[in-house]
């Protein structure tokens, strides 16, 4: 009878420690469910929050760049009536002017043809990111392009005393748009020869490589901190070292040389070493 009772207070405890236990996991399961049911709930806020703020940033972004397509457009219209009456002075006969007010007027052409460019690469940027950015493609010589980009900065590097080297293998026939590219040779050129101290030399290579036209602008210039190059193409960026040397510039130029090299299917490449110089290689696929 004794081992029965055993037996039976055995299967008895048995039997209140499962009920025991069960009742603990189902409170343990219970608990996890309306912790998991908290936290999905939080990720949800956060997606929610995260979504509001992306829309926000997203509006105003385009807010602003409404806003700088807008200015751009109401200062054309002064800024092109300030540079034709300057022209008209500048085309007095030479003795009306004395050489004073010729300074002050090349003063006002210059500062009216940055604030020119200036309004024409916002409106760019403007087009670019609107999606109103679109190329005309035509039959194209790039050899002619890159000739047509050396005259015009001939007197520019002439001023700052920087030698401009070309080795031009044409013909470089491309299917692409004239005007776009001739704005990448002339980005390309200014930045080579504002960034160049006097005495540095600019090297201009064009040539045709293996289906592509290739165009290669080198300079001996104040080069680009290794730390900033992933940035170089970020519209608005400025180098550190360019800010402390306050040298002119608006930091559209490589944003807009990047949009219009990719709508015409090519690469553009810049390799830099700072105080020593820089390189940017430009690919276009060749028409043969």
């Amino acid at each position: 009878m004794r081992a029965v009772a055993r037996g039976a207070a055995f299967v008895a405890g048995l039997l209140t420690g499962g009920v025991v236990a069960g009742v603990a996991l189902a409170r343990v399961t219970a608990r996890t469910r309306v912790e998991c049911r908290a936290q999905a709930a939080e990720a949800d806020r956060s997606h929610r929050s995260e979504q509001e703020l992306l829309t926000k940033l997203r509006a105003l972004d385009a807010a602003k760049t409404d806003f700088m397509a807008t200015v751009s457009h109401e200062l054309r219209t002064p800024l092109t009536s300030i540079s034709g009456y300057v022209e008209l002075l500048r085309d007095a006969e030479h003795d009306e002017l004395s050489d004073a007010q010729q300074r002050m007027l090349e003063v006002i052409a210059r500062n009216a043809r940055r604030l020119r460019e200036l309004i024409e690469d916002i409106l760019t940027l403007s087009r670019i990111e609107n999606g109103g950015f679109r190329s005309q493609p035509g039959e194209v010589d790039f050899a002619e392009v890159v000739e047509r980009a050396l005259a015009e900065i001939g007197p520019a590097a002439t001023k700052a005393s920087v030698g401009v080297h070309a080795e031009v293998r044409g013909p470089l026939p491309l299917r692409g748009d004239g005007v776009q590219l001739d704005r990448v040779l002339a980005n390309l050129l200014s930045n080579a020869v504002k960034f160049t101290p006097a005495e540095g030399t600019v090297t201009v290579r064009a040539r045709h490589d293996n289906g592509e036209a290739v165009l290669e602008v080198a300079d001996t210039g104040m080069g680009i901190p290794e730390d900033e190059q992933n940035a170089l193409f970020l519209r608005f960026f400025r180098a550190t070292n360019a800010i402390r040397r306050a040298v002119p510039g608006t930091g559209l130029g490589l944003a807009i040389c990047h949009k219009i090299v990719d709508n015409h299917g090519g690469t553009i490449l810049v390799d830099s070493i700072e105080n020593v110089g820089t390189t940017v290689t430009v690919r276009i696929p060749a028409v043969w």
